[in-house]
């Protein structure tokens, strides 16, 4: 078969226009050989590694090199960030601590844990010292004054007014009465037969370090009478509210007939009787209700109370409800503050339906009123 020369000169022509990528590649080495010295063209156009890099100059080579330079200095520059805040931060406090054993590492702990103790609840926390020795100063009761005011007034809790005053009625403060005022927050405490720092400590849940520190206590010494202040402690909740004349509540809505103490005899008019307690009237079969937590101890009738009962209740009190109509609770049974225990009603030795109401401490009588929440 014979070829048209005509074929052989178009196939030229196409390798002409389209270089085999073996060409290309040694145009893109005889490029880079000339762009270097005479002296040294000839070495370099040998060498196999200028052969490689002269395949990648073309098609974005540079690109690819500049980009992977970039890359690189980015790592390094982010790795030499993270280690310099490692070293700087390398504690958990982000202080560089000194050694473990150093007595200056040893105080810095016992420093912060003042502040960790101190970011717990607003008031119940007690410091481990105290910064000044515990003292009284004296204060006159101003006109529109209360326990709850001058309490405020002088950043104390009114646990510490009341107690340092030995306050039975908050209520019965007066315009020009001196009271005395702690310089701390806290409570005093005489001491009794038996105590130490040690058992008050506990007793209170106050740290001994601070009962010594605010007293200047020097020596495990104790006798009993001393007044000590118990720095952040809090008088007991009956004896808080006793004060505050909230320990009790009205056990029925009803009106005032008689009071506590001398009264004549209300069916002769003439001879004077002790009254134990008080009388409120109320409609026959309104609602008795318990004036404190407590437990029934006893329900029964005689001819002089009729149908009553005794509440026993903490901290040594005891209540007692007569002339009931109906009793609602048995013996042994457990009654919160305000629950329905009864009825009024006019049995036994009585002038007409109302309530004999009666609170004792301790197996004595004291007068209801004092201690009754308005």
């Amino acid at each position: 078969m014979k070829y048209h020369p005509g074929y052989i000169d178009v196939k030229q022509h196409i390798e002409r226009r389209k270089p085999s990528r073996h060409t290309q590649n040694a145009s893109a080495l005889k490029n880079a050989a000339r762009q270097q010295p005479r002296f040294i063209r000839q070495p370099l156009a040998q060498n196999a590694e200028l052969r490689r890099k002269a395949a990648v100059l073309d098609g974005g080579g540079r690109s690819r090199i500049s980009s992977q330079f970039i890359v690189a200095a980015i790592g390094v520059l982010g790795a030499g960030i993270f280690a310099y805040f490692t070293l700087l931060f390398q504690s958990d406090e982000f202080m560089i601590r000194p050694d473990a054993d150093s007595r200056v590492f040893n105080e810095i702990l016992e420093y912060s844990k003042g502040f960790e103790s101190a970011a717990g609840t607003e008031t119940d926390d007690i410091p481990l010292t105290t910064a000044e020795t515990f003292s009284w100063s004296n204060y006159t009761v101003q006109r529109g004054d209360s326990v709850s005011k001058i309490a405020a007034s002088h950043s104390l809790s009114m646990d510490a007014i009341i107690a340092s005053n030995d306050l039975k009625n908050a209520r019965n403060l007066h315009t020009g009465d001196i009271i005395r005022i702690p310089n701390m927050d806290g409570i005093p405490y005489t001491v009794a037969k038996g105590d130490s720092y040690q058992k008050i400590a506990a007793s209170f849940n106050v740290p001994i370090e601070a009962i010594l520190d605010a007293n200047d206590i020097q020596d495990e010494n104790i006798s009993i009478g001393d007044i000590l202040f118990i720095p952040g402690a809090k008088m007991k909740s009956e004896d808080l509210k006793l004060a505050m004349g909230e320990l009790f509540i009205y056990p029925v809505n009803g009106r005032l007939t008689s009071g506590f103490g001398w009264r004549k005899d209300p069916f002769t008019g003439g001879e004077r009787r002790f009254h134990s307690a008080i009388d409120l009237s109320a409609n026959l079969g309104a609602p008795v209700k318990a004036a404190m937590d407590g437990k029934v101890s006893t329900v029964g009738f005689n001819a002089v109370f009729g149908r009553y009962l005794i509440l026993t209740h903490s901290a040594g009190y005891q209540t007692m409800y007569a002339h009931l109509n109906s009793c609602a609770v048995i013996e042994g049974q457990k009654v919160k503050q305000g629950e329905k225990i009864g009825e009024v009603g006019n049995t036994g030795r009585s002038t007409g339906p109302h309530l004999h109401f009666a609170v004792y401490k301790n197996g004595r009588a004291i007068n209801p009123l004092e201690h009754l929440k308005f």
